[in-house]
Formats: structure tokens, C-alpha cells, sequence
């Protein structure tokens, strides 16, 4: 029988950034692990990138240094967003256009305000559904018009 081998699929960068956290923080390798809870040498093999961090140690740097899970698991993109972030304002954009769409196909008077009011609701809405999972689905015109409908 052959021994089995550990799969190792650490996320790229997280030692880097686990370090960038501690040298924001002016803290020693020791001292960084301490307020982790736990050990020096476990604590160098996350920033060596050797080990990824478990979700409690991430909560951990989150609540003792308020930086961002995301930020940690993903890195920045080049314009210093993480992929979530280009994900939300890319469907908040898709929704806005749809919007502005429905209004001008269907000939409606509606005030700026208003137009955001749909906006923000509609947004709200599709947040709520984890349709950034499922990635290019175009808003419910059928439901803008709903929402339209209430604010005109």
C-alpha cells in the first residue's frame, strides 16, 4: 500500500499578505503569533506560504487587525479592487443600464432621485439572490417595470 500524500493548495500570495499585516502593525514574527494564538513556528509557516490559514485564524487577523477576509484570500487586482468588489459594481452598472433602458423604452418621466430609489432597490434585491455565483444573467425587465411602476 502507498502512502498518501498530502495535497497542498495553498492560496497564492496569503504569506505575503499575512506579513504586509504584521509589518503594518510593527509586530515580530513572535509577537504576531501571539496575538493569533498561535505558535511561532506554525505562525511562520503561513507566511512562508507553506500552510494556508484556517477560517478561525482568519477571523482572528480580521477582528485583531481589521483588514479585510477578501483582501487576505485574494490579493489585490491591479487597481487595488478585489474580484468581489469588480463583481458588485459590475452588477450594480448592468442594473443601472437596464434601468435607464426600461425608462427610455417605455417613455416614462421619472426624477433622478427616483431612478436611484429603483436602482438601489433592484440592486438590493439582486444581492440578495447569489446571483454573483451564477455570474451573467441580465436584471428582470418584467421586475424593473414592477419597480419602475411604484417610483413613477
Amino acid at each position: 500500500m502507498q502512502p498518501i500524500r498530502r495535497l497542498c493548495m495553498t492560496v497564492p500570495g496569503l504569506g505575503y499578505r499575512l506579513a504586509a499585516v504584521r509589518g503594518e502593525a510593527n509586530l515580530s514574527q513572535e509577537e504576531m503569533a501571539q496575538r493569533l494564538g498561535t505558535s511561532r513556528s506554525a505562525y511562520q509557516y503561513y507566511e512562508r506560504g507553506q500552510r494556508d490559514l484556517t477560517a478561525s485564524l482568519l477571523l482572528k487577523v480580521y477582528e485583531e487587525f481589521d483588514v479585510d477576509p477578501l483582501w487576505m484570500l485574494e490579493g489585490d487586482t491591479t487597481d487595488g479592487k478585489n474580484r468581489r468588489h469588480e463583481q458588485i459594481a459590475a452588477a450594480n452598472r448592468k442594473i443601472g443600464i437596464a434601468v435607464e433602458r426600461r425608462i427610455i423604452d417605455r417613455g416614462l418621466t421619472v426624477t433622478p432621485e427616483k431612478k436611484w430609489d429603483a436602482i438601489d432597490f433592484l440592486f438590493d434585491e439582486f444581492m440578495n439572490t447569489d446571483v454573483l455565483a451564477a455570474g451573467g444573467e441580465e436584471p428582470d425587465t418584467t421586475r424593473i417595470d414592477s419597480v419602475l411602476r411604484l417610483v413613477s
